[in-house]
């Protein structure tokens, strides 16, 4: 049985990829899948009060009973670990990425900020020392968020990494030479905070350094809309940079770009919009925290930039040089054994290993 609440995420969402991706690769290995999505506009304080609510339904109960094992898809279903327990079946959770580290990250630059930080903090509590804990086993996206959270939860059970994997059909896409005119792509689930700060960061330290040649060749993808600002830089960026929506296929994108830009400012777990262009033959520049959480042998075919002047400056070197194609086929193959199929099995590993310490 898997249960998650991130039902309502948009396309680029990374847990709604990692869900359906996750959960079809276990199905491909022969589990029988009973999937179960909590009704919640959004991850948060709403799902997680309608988990809590779902799990004292006798339906639920009576499905998750009949269950070898439970996968719980993510952290704000935990509120339904006081029944699961009751109920019987082994218990795996998919925190993927650190939640203190999430928090941790958060910016505090007025007091809104920090009063909601302190919120954020206060909720951890109780999720992470008093139900995390009642768990048969955990999952993280990469060593880095295990080892944070290793830190900070009292009795963390058996935990199992499982990084994210890549859309295999990019694998399937011969390696094109990106066009000599060809835009630079930007994509993120742009109604997620960490996003939108990122954005904020690009404005304020990337933006004043790039010339409008190059701010104009940016072009941004995914569910929402980045943020906008009237003054100065803001309204420089908002009238040169591009805003194109949902593409769908990925390959789509990436056929049209010249190189791909993730200026990552806050986040953890391992991010597909920094692996996923790698795969489809295409420079990447990002940040240490993009790069963060990734095998070295992945992060040496990255651009990686931690000021406004060293990005601006790896831009429009991207732009301005033609493609490697040597490198662009070393990053394709560094990136190859991160598939979906090989983080299905690693999953399958956790689950199997929680019925077993259950005996």
């Amino acid at each position: 049985m898997a249960i998650t609440s991130y039902g309502a995420h948009g396309p680029l969402t990374g847990g709604r990829l990692r869900r359906d991706n996750l959960l079809e690769a276990l199905a491909q290995r022969g589990h029988d899948v009973d999937r179960v999505d909590v009704e919640a506009r959004r991850p948060g304080v709403r799902s997680a009060v309608a988990s809590a609510g779902l799990s004292l339904r006798a339906h639920l109960r009576r499905r998750a009973g009949a269950a070898d094992v439970i996968l719980l898809g993510d952290v704000f279903c935990l509120p339904m670990m006081p029944v699961l327990r009751r109920v019987g079946p082994p218990v795996v959770v998919d925190v993927v990425d650190s939640p203190y580290r999430l928090v941790g990250s958060a910016p505090r630059h007025t007091a809104g900020e920090r009063v909601s930080v302190a919120v954020q903090a206060a909720q951890l509590l109780p999720v992470m020392q008093v139900l995390l804990p009642m768990a048969d086993g955990v999952a993280y996206g990469s060593e880095d968020d295990l080892a944070v959270d290793r830190s900070r939860v009292r009795r963390l059970p058996e935990a199992t990494v499982v990084p994210n994997g890549i859309n295999a059909a990019l694998f399937d896409v011969p390696r094109g030479a990106p066009p000599h005119d060809g835009y630079l792509a930007w994509l993120a689930d742009w109604n997620y905070a960490p996003n939108r700060e990122s954005y904020v960061w690009f404005v304020d330290e990337v933006a004043p350094r790039l010339a409008d040649r190059v701010l104009s060749r940016i072009r941004t993808f995914g569910p929402g809309t980045p943020p906008q600002g009237r003054d100065g830089a803001w309204a420089r960026a908002g009238g040169l940079i591009v805003h194109a929506g949902f593409v769908d296929p990925l390959s789509a994108v990436y056929d049209g770009a010249r190189g791909v830009v993730a200026p990552v400012a806050r986040g953890a777990g391992l991010a597909n919009k920094v692996i996923e262009p790698l795969a489809a033959g295409r420079p990447v520049v990002t940040t240490p925290v993009g790069a963060r959480g990734l095998p070295r042998a992945v992060q040496q075919h990255l651009r990686v930039a931690s000021s406004g002047e060293s990005f601006a400056a790896a831009m429009t070197a991207v732009l301005d040089h033609p493609l490697d194609e040597a490198a662009a086929d070393a990053g394709r193959e560094a990136v190859s054994l991160l598939t979906w199929s090989a983080a299905g099995e690693a999953m399958d590993g956790a689950l199997h290993a929680a019925l077993g310490r259950r005996g």
